[in-house]
């Protein structure tokens, strides 16, 4: 039997092989082929698992403080039917996994997140910090305390964007120059120089952040961050955190119905228009509130009325409830954004105006009106015209009221 390498600028070597050693080498050859494809198979299933580190995030609830100003344990207060702990459980629920710092395992039964107690008692939030980072499964960890029941995944994605390569941490921070170190994202890989700032017995958070590179963004820029960032520490933060109507857990609930603002100049019709279109969506099965922008006074109110004596009294808000209709008046300047999370039970908000507002826009353009249109195309989701627009993927005539009723139940499945 003869068996012949070749190599590449070599010569051929040929050399007569028994049998059983020929048949041994192919057997040592086989699995060196087998060795070789597993190992391959190993380097792609370990970039997919280094990709999913990577690309995932973990999330990691602070609970092993002493509440020492609360005077009670701040992860049991209520906010609506919940405890903060539950809120706060509720609102990273989007997160790849939820860790839960404990000072005992066995605290906090009820959450179903993954309990880590911290390895050495009474040390402090960076005891608990790192005691979770060696837990963490992902490299991208948002922290945060059981005192902020308001922050929710939404909030930690806006801030995710500034956790760029060469950043270690994302820290809001406020306008009086307060520092969120307790809600904000670490990477996994400051376990290093966290675990040798613990060893040197230094437990101060600002240390940390000294030997890390930050980005610190501002609270303010944020979507309603200025409500969102609070920290309940003692009772008096509690009471008048439970006593303020927009931070009740209902309205928050309420922020997720579709708005689609219907912008157009005086005299185009926008009135008419929509008051042909909501029994149109009616038919189509959904449940609609309108709200209209008035850039006057008005008064909805009889003179000589009880609703209006109450008024004139002075009432800040003056409601009206009969067997068939409700109505509720701010008798001062109110935020239509804050007005309109008040709005409960329906698929779809529309408005009349509020050009200058931050809902998705449908302009009305009409030719005869003389007038040029009052936004971009670009800007808009829709535009319902008597003329070509060009630029717009979504044009609608004005006298077709059903493609326009097709195109806003397409737009809430699609978002819903």
């Amino acid at each position: 039997m003869r068996y012949t390498r070749e190599v590449a600028g070599c010569q051929s070597i040929c050399k007569e092989l028994p049998v059983a050693d020929f048949l041994n080498t192919w057997q040592v050859l086989r699995v060196c082929l087998l060795f070789f494809r597993k190992e391959q198979v190993f380097y792609i299933i370990m970039n997919a698992e280094l990709d999913k580190i990577k690309s995932g995030s973990s999330a990691v609830i602070l609970c092993g403080g002493k509440s020492t100003r609360m005077g009670q344990d701040k992860a049991g207060l209520l906010i609506g039917k919940k405890t903060f702990l539950q809120q706060i459980e509720e609102n990273l629920k989007d997160a790849d996994e939820i860790l839960l710092s404990v000072k005992d395992r066995r605290d906090y039964p009820e959450i179903r997140a993954r309990h880590v107690e911290d390895r050495e008692a009474d040390k402090g939030p960076l005891m608990g910090l790192c005691s979770v980072l060696k837990e963490c499964s992902y490299d991208k960890v948002w922290v945060m305390s059981c005192d902020m029941p308001l922050i929710n995944w939404n909030t930690a994605q806006e801030l995710e964007h500034y956790l760029t390569d060469g950043i270690d941490a994302v820290i809001p921070v406020d306008r009086t120059g307060k520092k969120y170190v307790l809600c904000a994202w670490y990477r996994k890989s400051i376990l290093e120089i966290l675990k040798e700032q613990l060893e040197s017995g230094d437990l101060k958070v600002k240390h940390l952040l000294g030997r890390m590179r930050v980005c610190y963004v501002a609270v303010e820029g944020l979507k309603d961050g200025s409500r969102k960032f609070q920290n309940i520490n003692t009772r008096e933060e509690y009471q008048t955190f439970t006593a303020r109507s927009e931070v009740s857990l209902e309205k928050e609930l309420h922020t997720d119905i579709p708005v689609v603002s219907f912008v157009a100049y005086s005299g185009t019709g926008k009135t008419t228009f929509l008051e042909r279109l909501i029994p149109k969506l009616k038919a189509r099965g959904l449940k609609i509130a309108i709200v209209k922008h008035d850039g006057h006074r008005f008064e909805i109110d009889h003179e000589g009325k009880d609703s209006d004596r109450f008024t004139k009294a002075g009432a800040d808000v003056t409601g009206l409830i009969s067997s068939e209709k409700a109505v509720l008046m701010e008798n001062r300047q109110t935020d239509p954004e804050e007005f309109l999370k008040k709005i409960d039970g329906v698929d779809l908000i529309l408005t009349e105006g509020f050009k200058q507002g931050p809902w998705p826009k449908i302009m009305l353009h009409r030719k005869e009106t003389g007038k040029p249109m009052p936004l971009l195309p670009e800007e808009c989701l829709a535009v319902i015209s008597d003329v070509e627009i060009p630029d717009c993927e979504n044009v609608f005539p004005l006298e077709e009221i059903e493609k326009t009723a097709d195109f806003l139940f397409r737009y809430i499945q699609n978002i819903s």
